[in-house]
């Protein structure tokens, strides 16, 4: 028994200094040569890693696959993990996932996590299907996550009402300097948006303060509004918001000391009409703020070289999916707002989407067969 335990010691032990050298070596190739670039493993080099890890399928049954599959291993791997995780969570600004020691424990883990489920398909049994699904669905998670991350990519389009595009700009590049052509395009055939009622508020015209000071009060420029700012009373008698025109209030004021009355027309102005206030006196003035979007969308119709076809409606967090490609509402022209008559939209490629799909369903059955197992028991 004692010597069983004095090798559980030296194999922990010469894992730990295994994963040392590793973390080690990261730490040498992060000095030397920078940051880990994820482009390197787009495809085919993730496709040949992956065909790599598969090779461990193939080991027999013994040291080799047994240590690769240490379970020891596995608890020392996963507690350095869960720093570096505790790291990205908590250290603002940090580049973790990129660093080449974090690269290396995770490709470490993949070879772990591999050898593992190798190692109990040469042992199957019907008690071990809740294990294997589980191992193999995440697997198929760290891998979508890890080497098929690099295949993702994202593009900014802009398409003008009426008109089809299929160019884009990948993100992060400069505005207009790396315009490529995509593999899908996009008709816009109508822009919308939905806006709350503009605000009504007493503004010092000198400071550009709006009142009271400190805490400034603003209400919905709606029909029949009344409302009370410092000695004020506001009350609105009519609106006009006509399209492609400036929202327009006409509020009457009374002063509450002196009983004066005032009255005339607000308006926030937009890109072809400038804004109208109402003075109240040298300093103050009503004046009216500019609408917030409420809701805003994109009728479009979407196309791909092979002749599929979409129709649909895409809105801010309901995003449309085409094959391979997720198309987010991202902006439209803010100078012109509701009048906008293009619309800017973020297409995001992940060839993996659909394997990590797969990874997530057999986590799912795994967690099931488990409950059930244990609930049979």
């Amino acid at each position: 028994m004692a010597g069983k335990s004095e090798r559980k010691r030296k194999v922990a032990l010469e894992e730990i200094v295994m994963i040392s050298a590793v973390m080690i070596a990261g730490f040498a190739l992060q000095f030397f040569s920078g940051p880990f670039d994820k482009r390197f493993l787009a495809f085919p080099v993730n496709v040949i890693l992956i065909a790599m890890l598969l090779l461990i399928f193939f080991m027999k049954k013994g040291g080799g696959l047994s240590r690769m599959a240490s379970g020891s291993l596995s608890v020392t791997l996963l507690a350095a993990m869960t720093i570096a995780a505790l790291w990205m969570g908590l250290v603002p600004g940090n580049m973790v996932k990129i660093s080449w020691p974090f690269v290396l424990l995770y490709l470490l883990v993949l070879v772990n996590l591999t050898a593992i489920i190798a190692l109990k398909i040469k042992s199957f049994s019907v008690g071990q299907i809740p294990f294997m699904l589980n191992h193999a669905g995440l697997l198929i998670l760290l891998l979508a996550a890890g080497p098929g991350s690099a295949d993702k990519a994202r593009y900014f389009m802009t398409v003008a009402e009426g008109t089809t595009e299929w160019r884009g700009e990948p993100s992060g590049s400069r505005e207009g300097t790396n315009v490529v052509e995509l593999p899908i395009a996009v008709e816009l055939k109508d822009f919308s948006m939905e806006e709350y009622p503009p605000r009504l508020g007493i503004v010092d015209k000198t400071t550009g303060e709006a009142m009271p000071a400190g805490k400034p009060l603003f209400y919905e420029s709606v029909v029949g509004a009344s409302f009370s700012i410092d000695r004020w009373e506001i009350a609105v008698d009519s609106v006009l918001d006509k399209y492609r025109y400036a929202p327009a209030a006409y509020v009457r004021v009374k002063e509450t000391g002196s009983g004066e009355l005032n009255e005339g027309w607000v308006s926030c102005g937009n890109y072809f009409q400038h804004f109208k206030i109402l003075d109240l006196d040298d300093r103050l003035c009503v004046a009216m703020t500019f609408p917030e979007p409420k809701a805003y969308r994109s009728e479009v119709k979407v196309f791909t070289p092979d002749g599929d076809v979409k129709n649909g409606i895409i809105e801010v967090n309901s995003p449309m999916t085409m094959k391979s490609w997720k198309i987010y509402q991202f902006s439209y022209d803010t100078q012109k707002g509701r009048d906008s008559e293009h619309s800017i939209f973020e297409l995001v490629y992940d060839p993996w989407v659909i394997p990590s799909y797969i990874g997530f369903i057999l986590m799912l059955f795994g967690a099931v067969t488990l409950f059930w197992k244990g609930g049979r028991r």
